[in-house]
């Protein structure tokens, strides 16, 4: 039987050493080089029969590694495991560990020795009554749910056309006539399009259109009509030319105003009602903006809430200090990543540490208040995330392409973890939540939205700083 050896550096740090003495190999080698006999099929000997010393010779040494190998990993799980110990990363093997031969000619003992790194013994202090967490919370003002109602009748409304001065978020036919100076150019180009006035049109041409209506004529620059726009986009889409169509034009142009359409909001009738806030749910434009209330007040709590974990994050970080092995660590991610630099792992230490700490915190809660996640938390994780797609409003037919989307995320491994990440870290801080004391402060929109900011720009490096692992 494998036996493996403990000793401790210091409270950072041990060492594992496991010796495998040939009794404890040499039976698993042979019945799997007999597997690779029976499947062999070798030239001059029929299929089954290859003799011994040939496979030997050419599968044993890689067939003793892997048995090797294999025996090893059990015998590191299963001491680990037996005796409670916890470990940060992977066993790495010691930097006085020998190269081993594997000699087939005679068997022999082979030993071990892996350095482990320790994690810290602790309990986590502050995730209880006896800690304080502030939140803050925005009252919706009048102008807000005023504000968003009058955004919901336009969404809803129909483009009709007007004769007054135009606008932002008008729709401008333009028939558009080269200009060869000042007069139509001979055989020029014509053609016709629409324009949205909004924040890619050109300023200039904005303020001279602000004050014209249909049927007034102004000179245009095509490629000066819209920001960012190039030749190709004005040749395909401003005069409708085929890719073929070699012919040039002048920029110059004189556009007549065709047409001006404008969206008329909804009426607050029924129909608006039930396209908006699911069929049923308001009759009046009283309980609609009650809903409208509800829908903002529950999107800055949910942010407010955000904000209030971070705070709790790091305070259970600053009440929890935990002493690492640095050098163990370091060539942990060495190992875990040999195509990087020395100096960025130097660089990204801390960051890497923060987040370790972090991890095993939130381990030790998840541990206390026994937290789980199921296969039907994922999958609705998946589609609240694809809801979150169409602004987390429900619409007609949505939920179809909700699921299927959802069905293919769950396909992908690396976001199933993701996805497990993100509902982990959520149910711990709602349980954290629910276990300290939360006092509720009243704050003024610009403040929020300044605290929102400023915790954004905070998390803008730690982010980056992920990707670019």
């Amino acid at each position: 039987m494998p036996k493996v050896e403990h000793e401790n550096i210091d409270n950072l740090n041990a060492v594992l050493t496991v010796t495998l003495e040939k009794s404890d190999y040499e039976s698993k080698f042979k019945t799997e080089l007999n597997k690779y006999r029976k499947q062999a099929n070798m030239k001059g000997f029929r299929k089954g029969k290859t003799p011994a010393s040939v496979l030997k010779k050419m599968y044993g040494k890689g067939v003793l590694a892997d048995v090797i190998n294999e025996m090893l990993q059990q015998e590191l799980y299963d001491y680990l495991t037996n005796n409670d110990i916890k470990i940060l990363g992977q066993p790495l093997p010691s930097a006085d560990q020998e190269l081993q031969d594997f000699d087939l000619k005679t068997f022999r003992d082979y030993v071990f020795k892996f350095d482990l790194g320790l994690a810290p013994d602790f309990e986590v202090e502050g995730a209880d009554e006896n800690t304080t967490f502030e939140k803050m919370a925005v009252d919706p003002s009048e102008e807000m749910v005023d504000e968003d109602l009058q955004a919901a009748r336009k969404r809803s409304g129909e483009r009709k056309a007007v004769e007054e001065e135009i606008r932002d978020n008008d729709m401008v036919k333009l028939e558009i006539v080269e200009l060869d100076g000042e007069t139509p150019k001979e055989d020029g180009i014509t053609s016709e399009f629409s324009l949205l006035i909004g924040q890619n049109t050109n300023e200039d041409l904005k303020k001279t259109l602000s004050e014209k209506k249909q049927g007034d004529k102004l000179k245009v620059d095509l490629l000066n009509v819209e920001e960012g726009r190039d030749e190709d986009y004005a040749r395909k889409y401003y005069l409708n030319m085929d890719e073929e169509d070699e012919r040039t034009f002048n920029n110059e142009f004189e556009a007549t105003i065709a047409e001006v359409t404008r969206i008329a909001p909804a009426e607050m009738d029924q129909e608006f009602f039930d396209q908006n806030f699911g069929e049923g749910e308001v009759s009046s434009e009283e309980e609609a903006r009650e809903k409208i209330r509800e829908r903002i007040t529950g999107f800055y709590n949910s942010q407010a809430e955000a904000l209030m974990s971070r705070d709790i994050q790091e305070k259970l970080l600053e009440l929890n200090p935990m002493e690492f092995p640095e050098g163990f660590l370091k060539r942990w991610m060495k190992s875990n990543n040999e195509e990087v630099e020395a100096e960025v792992i130097e660089k990204e230490y801390d960051h890497f540490e923060k987040n370790l700490q972090w991890s095993l915190i939130r381990n030790k809660l998840v541990e206390r208040f026994g937290i789980e996640v199921g296969n039907e938390d994922l999958v609705e994780a998946a589609r609240n995330r694809i809801r979150q797609y169409f602004g987390g409003q429900s619409m007609p037919g949505m939920e179809q392409i909700v699921d299927s989307t959802a069905q293919r995320i769950l396909q992908d491994q690396k976001q199933v973890e993701q996805l497990y990440e993100e509902v982990l870290t959520d149910r711990t801080f709602d349980a954290l939540i629910k276990n300290v004391k939360v006092a509720e402060k009243k704050v003024s929109l610009e403040v929020f939205e300044e605290a929102v900011k400023a915790a954004q720009a905070a998390n803008a490096p730690a982010a980056l700083a992920e990707e670019e692992e």
